[in-house]
């Protein structure tokens, strides 16, 4: 045995077997040794999934139990096998009970598991079951791309990943504000806007506007860049009364700043929209700059902040987190500064009681020391911040750069996606097919690629990516994905009087590959709960994959056309079917919403 996949202790409503389990071991040790002092829920929390399908479907470690009961764990297993035996022998949840080293595995009876999850399913109620109703009022803010910027591929990690675990959090009950954080304002804009007046000779395209001003800014980076002496100097001084023009918001470079700063939210909308990415609410630095220099001002007269040579900050050395600089002494706001006053209003406007922020790792001690400053400044909701960071998405070559230039652009990666899906697996529908439905299908196809190869991998590991390896229909890719669920629909669809919630015999799915897709569905809610709570979609991609996989064996050999007789055919359509229904919500779940047909 490996360690368990996940503690059972942690589910949120506890299953049937694992509660029959757990209160069988807890009366047999009980019975060995009457003053040893245990809870149900404690032992319950031991019980483990085996690493392999063939071990069990349950198992108890004993070797925890070595100490207490002075026997080897091998020993303390027999002992609970031969009085489990003894007292569940009438019980229909189990099949079996074996020892393996210090381990005491078990078999549940998969017809009870058939009967406890597919009925289940088909009436609508399995997938609301782990729900926790919790009044907890939680905030994800994500995405944060910056105007004047483009949005290039790798801002998709932190759309998938952030819109990923809203709908995670949602489905296990939590009430849930999605929240984006767009910056428009910096030094950056200076760069760019100083670019624009002063440099370009183009007028704007039709389209995609906000990426062309990324263009413009890498420009004038390096532009910046291949100056040097006197002139160089002369550029920055022009950037830097820019910046100061728009901080104090002079007319004129004020209306250009809106009109230009319109033009990338226009284009971030038209992203979220085929990305099919909703907020709840979207806050921009520029609401909270002065508000946040405020706040630091007072907090530096109350005496909270200290001052050094001018500029404020915060000692949080009793952290081990240095000195934190919230202010410049000439007056200019930080980031610091305006994520004090972004996390007050999320506290006192939205009544936030756990915040999560999804934002690059290159900002993790940034943010531990945003969290331990609203600690100081009195904020209880400070312990529950929480700052998800994620790696980098690199190419083949290397790093992206916004300020190189080296990066695709959100409208290639789009363009050059749907291209490859129109011509690999759409072309010969054309005669057939709509415009519309092609074009749809195109969309949902090439969103599954780029959503499930950022949320395949944990968030603190580097992604590589490569279009057309994500686009591939075999492996593990979100096209396989949508794929096998278009393959299960239309299965069931060949089957027109097939209905999923008439009278099933449970007892006839008894093939292995029939038991493993089972428990794949019975697991479900569980991996969910925990994609959530370990802030992993990661867990659900691996599980969805597993499950295509288990699909694609049991469909090869346990036959629907072939059946040996019209109940069996009629069972496993109703698992097939609820495979499908599974896979669907857990897709909806990552932010994939398939096609039916392709």
């Amino acid at each position: 045995h490996q360690c368990c996949f996940f503690c059972l202790l942690s589910r949120s409503i506890m299953n049937i077997f694992v509660r029959s389990l757990g209160v069988g071991i807890h009366q047999t040790l009980l019975k060995l040794q009457p003053d040893y002092e245990c809870t149900l829920e404690s032992l319950v929390g031991l019980i483990e999934t085996p690493p392999q399908q063939e071990m069990g479907d349950y198992a108890f470690p004993c070797f925890t139990l070595a100490k207490v009961f002075r026997k080897a764990p091998a020993q303390i297993a027999n002992e609970l096998i031969l009085d489990l035996q003894a007292n569940l022998s009438e019980s229909s949840l189990f099949e079996s009970f074996s020892s393996l080293g210090p381990y005491l595995n078990v078999k549940v009876n998969s017809s009870e598991m058939a009967k406890q999850v597919l009925p289940e399913i088909h009436k609508g109620n399995w997938f609301s079951k782990n729900s926790l109703e919790q009044k907890t009022q939680v905030m994800i803010e994500f995405s944060q791309p910056n105007t004047h910027k483009g949005f290039h591929v790798g801002h998709c990690r932190n759309v998938a990943l952030g819109d990923s675990l809203v709908r995670l959090f949602r489905y296990n009950g939590y009430q849930v504000i999605a929240a984006n954080y767009i910056g428009d304002v910096g030094t950056h804009i200076a760069k760019c806007l100083w670019f624009y007046q002063e440099k370009n000779n183009e007028s704007p395209p039709y389209i995609h506007k906000g990426e062309w001003l990324g263009e413009l800014y890498t420009a004038s980076t390096l532009a910046l860049e291949g100056q040097t002496g006197s002139e160089k100097e002369e550029t920055q001084k022009k950037i830097s009364a820019l910046l100061a023009k728009l901080e104090e918001k002079e007319p004129q470079i004020t209306q250009i700043w809106e009109e230009t700063r319109n033009w990338s939210l226009e284009d971030f909308e038209q992203i979220y929209k085929w990305l099919g990415t909703e907020f709840d609410h979207v806050f921009y630095e520029s609401e909270v700059d002065e508000e946040g220099k405020q706040l630091v001002i007072q907090g530096a007269e109350d005496g909270l902040f200290q001052k050094s040579d001018g500029a404020i900050g915060v000692d949080l050395n009793d952290e081990k987190l240095g000195f934190f600089l919230l202010l410049k002494s000439d007056g200019n706001t930080l980031y610091s500064t305006k994520d004090l006053a972004l996390a007050k209003r999320k506290f006192e406007e939205f009544g936030i009681e756990r915040s999560i922020y999804v934002v690059g790792a290159e900002q993790t001690l940034h943010f531990q020391q945003v969290f331990a400053t609203l600690k100081k400044m009195g904020y209880e909701q400070a312990s529950n911040c929480f700052h998800l960071p994620y790696a980098l998405v690199v190419m083949p070559e290397g790093k992206m750069s916004s300020r190189a230039g080296n990066v695709i652009l959100f409208s290639k990666l789009q363009r050059e996606m749907c291209d490859f899906v129109r011509i690999n697996y759409l072309e010969s529908h054309r005669e057939s097919w709509s415009d519309g439905e092609i074009e749809s299908t195109t969309r949902k196809v090439a969103v599954a690629a780029i959503k499930y190869g950022m949320l395949n991998q944990d968030p603190n590991k580097q992604i590589t990516f490569s279009l057309k390896d994500w686009l591939v229909s075999e492996g593990d890719t979100g096209v396989y994905l949508i794929y096998a669920y278009v393959r299960i629909k239309s299965i069931v669809r060949k089957f027109e009087n097939f209905d999923p919630q008439a009278e099933i015999d449970f007892e006839l799915l008894k093939h292995s590959h029939e038991k493993a897709l089972i428990r794949k569905l019975f697991d479900f809610n569980d991996i969910v709960y925990q994609a959530a709570e370990q802030y992993r979609p990661s867990l659900l991609t691996r599980t969805l994959f597993e499950l295509c996989k288990d699909f694609s064996r049991c469909y090869s050999s346990c036959s629907v056309k072939h059946a040996e007789s019209t109940e069996l055919k009629l069972a496993r359509l109703n698992l097939f079917s609820a495979v499908a229904a599974t896979l669907l919500t857990g897709l909806n779940l990552l932010g994939i919403e398939p096609p039916e047909r392709m």
